[in-house]
């Protein structure tokens, strides 16, 4: 028995050697990326590739990488359902006495023991425990929705940004070129003595003018092209994407009831904190449960080692025996795990409560920009465009009978070109107004 006991001490040693042998060691800190991850870091194509909104979402969703660690998040959420159905694991225990006192024949008696035993969680413990796991795991989930979806508007948003600055960038450049035009005339007629040296130079000075203005406007414009890779991977953030389509976006409603309704139901950030409040009143029947106690029930074997000794002989023996253990609930009746779970649940129907009323009051006030921006692009689209075009038309002809001064036609091209640019800037005020509507609202598709 003797040698069985010490063949069970090895093992136990040699297993807690081996756990530690295959624990994680602690990574030295590198230098700095692989080259394989440099080069893919930076990588950068010089062709620019158009992409449509779908496709550049679709990506979006493939690849970001702080979306795909947030999933991270459902996946330790999972875990946590799983390990809340499993059961405690028994307890072995060994032990074993020896006289220290007498030596050879006269040592008393001593003894080995081995037992067994197992706890069993009793009022359904284990399954409420997994009830709240599986409420936070749907919170889990949802806040994820939330951030995809938030991912999505954010990358429309930017999407949209690069529209509209390549829209004024192309404004910019149908100036430049008129302009150019302009002054390759007013050379011809400085040749011919029809203009003086004066307008010929102030001409020029103007085309100098809106040459840097067009460089600046394409520098906008291709930041915010770059822009869209901040939102991709590594595999597709090497290509320079720009966007293609318009800015004629309409939302998906325009009614409030519908508006409030999709928001009430669909937002995943109120899904979320439903799922909070619904684990905050589950978690409150576990603790309830906590009050009753656990069970506790295992076997023993005893052996008795002999003893020769001459005042209290013993013979060798075995023993088995049963053992049962019970916690008395009489100091601590879990009260306070009990209220706290309830002012928890309390607090999370509250906060509930006021996520609710803010998203109401961020529908009515999306809504309300939303139709200021549609009015301002209607007001461009109504006439304004057209008039300022016609205006510039007729001064250029004017222009070139002698009918208007030079000073006459430039001012006229500035304004139809500020008209032109603020026109765009109402199209991306509008568009973003879409956005954060159905962003309010919980709707996730954008179309442009």
């Amino acid at each position: 028995m003797k040698t069985c006991f010490n063949f069970l001490l090895l093992m136990l040693c040699l297993t807690l050697r081996a756990a530690a042998v295959d624990a994680p060691a602690i990574p030295e800190d590198p230098a700095g990326p692989s080259v394989e991850r440099l080069m893919e870091l930076t990588k950068l194509s010089a062709q620019r590739k158009p992409i449509k909104l779908e496709d550049f979402l679709a990506k979006v969703a493939a690849s970001n990488l702080n979306y795909a660690s947030q999933r991270y998040n459902v996946t330790i959420a999972e875990t946590v359902v799983a390990a809340a159905k499993l059961f405690q694991n028994p307890l072995l225990q060994f032990s074993n006495a020896k006289d220290q006192t007498h030596n050879k024949s006269q040592a008393l008696a001593g003894f080995y023991q081995t037992s067994i035993s197992q706890t069993f969680e009793m009022g359904g413990k284990r399954t409420k425990r997994w009830i709240v796991a599986r409420k936070n795991y749907a919170a889990t989930s949802a806040t994820l929705q939330s951030f995809l979806q938030n991912l999505r508007l954010d990358a429309s948003a930017a999407y949209a940004d690069a529209i509209a600055l390549g829209k004024v960038a192309s404004q910019f450049q149908r100036t430049a070129t008129l302009l150019r035009e302009l002054l390759q005339a007013q050379e011809e007629r400085q040749k011919a003595g029809d203009i003086s040296d004066v307008d010929l130079l102030q001409t020029r000075v103007e085309v100098r003018q809106f040459e840097a203005e067009l460089l600046n406007a394409q520098a906008q414009a291709t930041n915010a092209e770059l822009a869209l890779n901040s939102f991709l991977g590594p595999q597709f953030s090497g290509t320079h994407w720009y966007p293609v389509g318009t800015l004629d976006v309409t939302p998906q409603s325009t009614e409030l009831f519908k508006l409030l309704s999709s928001a009430i139901r669909n937002r995943p950030d109120l899904l979320a904190m439903r799922h909070m409040r619904d684990a905050a009143v589950a978690n409150i029947n576990l603790e309830k449960a906590k009050r009753i106690p656990d069970l506790t029930a295992g076997v023993l074997w005893m052996q008795n080692t002999p003893s020769y000794n001459d005042v209290s002989p013993q013979p060798l023996y075995n023993a088995f025996g049963v053992m049962l253990s019970v916690p008395l609930p009489i100091w601590n009746r879990n009260k306070t795990g009990i209220a706290a779970s309830e002012a928890q649940a309390s607090q999370a129907q509250l906060l509930l409560d006021d996520a609710e009323v803010k998203a109401g009051v961020a529908v009515r006030q999306t809504l309300s920009l939303y139709d200021i921006a549609r009015d301002r692009v209607a007001l461009y689209q109504g006439g304004v465009l057209k008039d300022v075009d016609s205006a510039l038309e007729k001064r250029v002809l004017s222009y070139k009978r002698g009918g208007s001064s030079l000073l006459e036609l430039l001012d006229a091209q500035r304004k139809a070109n500020e008209v032109w640019i603020s026109f765009y800037n109402a199209q991306i005020d509008h568009a973003r107004a879409v956005i954060e509507l159905h962003r309010a609202a919980g709707i996730w598709i954008v179309h442009f």
